[in-house]
């Protein structure tokens, strides 16, 4: 299991021949802990991404949006990132055995999680695009951004993900191990070059778009309030406080968590290319820049969805539907929040 430049040579159960000794990499404790938490994080990601899904196919209203196209797939690969790679993370991070210690097998474990990661911030940053453009031309987004145009930019993401996620094999040294001293330098520099270009691109492609909608946001503000001269200054102020303080906190909350969830993982790679470890410091940094990574998929439903009117009443109605004594029939909202081409930061 330890990845180390310079792994300890009693790091992991092997005897001369290479074969692999069945163990658990943490103590029964820490197996249970780590057990725990990720299981966790598969649940609420599981769930929080069905009620997205249930409240896109049951309500006409979102699926005329083309911006909901997005935020349904991106739930559907959070998903498959709580029922798959999750668990497969799981089981590789904490079992020593010849099956998850050999490079033919390993690689392919971690594959599910690499694969939903990397088509996860494609999703987000499509749909930071698509707000871009919401924003920008609002009266142009109609004819600009179509269901069938966003169709094809989520397959032109998936192919690029996949392909990011799988050239390393290409290069692949089958008959090495990771869990003996030996290592697979070629594979983490792959990984580590294009990780770290994928994420800054996609990092400064949400900076752009969303500085510049904070631009047109505040300078809205500007136009309303000498537009609003004649009006009541103290309500016009007010609600004006609360479109920068709104615009504010989902921008931040947006690149926050992204910067949360991303950059521990970038640094995990470039920890392992450039410092000598021990076993025990290499496996606190594994377990902690990779923890924020598979909760991502936890908490993109609960930014783009529950912080969107339309979802959140579609989780009312999605829970109220399955378990009436969990939450009560929401109310009937008007047909303003259902606008089709309304732009708003998320």
């Amino acid at each position: 299991m330890n990845d180390s430049n310079t792994p300890p040579s009693d790091a992991l159960p092997t005897d001369l021949v290479g074969h692999v000794e069945f163990g658990l990499v943490f103590s029964l404790v820490g197996t249970v802990i780590f057990y725990v938490v990720f299981l966790s994080i598969a649940v609420g990601s599981v769930v929080g991404n069905i009620l997205v899904i249930i409240s896109y196919k049951n309500d006409t209203s979102l699926r005329r949006r083309p911006t909901n196209v997005f935020l349904a797939s991106l739930a559907a690969m959070d998903l498959l990132t709580g029922l798959v790679a999750i668990p497969s993370y799981m089981a590789v991070r904490t079992i020593i055995s010849e099956f998850t210690c050999s490079m033919s097998t390993r690689y392919f474990l971690f594959l599910p999680g690499m694969i939903c990661g990397v088509s996860s911030v494609t999703h987000l940053s499509l749909i930071a695009i698509d707000r871009y453009i919401a924003i920008s031309r609002p009266l142009r987004y109609p004819r600009i951004v179509t269901k069938r145009r966003c169709v094809v930019a989520l397959v032109i993401g998936a192919i690029f993900s996949i392909i990011v996620c799988t050239w390393p094999v290409v290069s692949m040294d089958v008959e090495q191990s990771f869990c003996g001293e030996q290592r697979t330098d070629e594979v983490i520099n792959f990984l580590v070059i294009g990780l770290c270009v994928v994420i800054v691109l996609y990092f400064g492609v949400m900076i752009f778009c969303y500085a510049h909608m904070v631009r047109k946001a505040l300078k809205h503000v500007r136009i309303r309030r000498t537009l609003s001269k004649c009006a009541d200054s103290a309500q016009t102020n007010a609600q004006d406080a609360r479109s920068r303080l709104r615009a504010t906190v989902t921008v931040a909350i947006i690149m926050g968590a992204f910067i949360i969830c991303w950059l521990p993982i970038v640094f995990k790679f470039l920890f392992l290319s450039f410092f000598q470890y021990s076993r025990e410091v290499f496996l606190i940094v594994q377990v902690a820049c990779e923890l924020p990574f598979y909760a991502n998929s936890l908490v993109n439903p609960i930014i783009y969805g529950y912080r969107n009117a339309h979802y959140r009443v579609g989780y009312q109605r999605a829970v109220h539907g399955c378990c009436p004594c969990l939450a009560d029939k929401p109310p009937e909202v008007e047909s303003s929040v259902y606008s089709k081409h309304r732009p708003s930061l998320v």
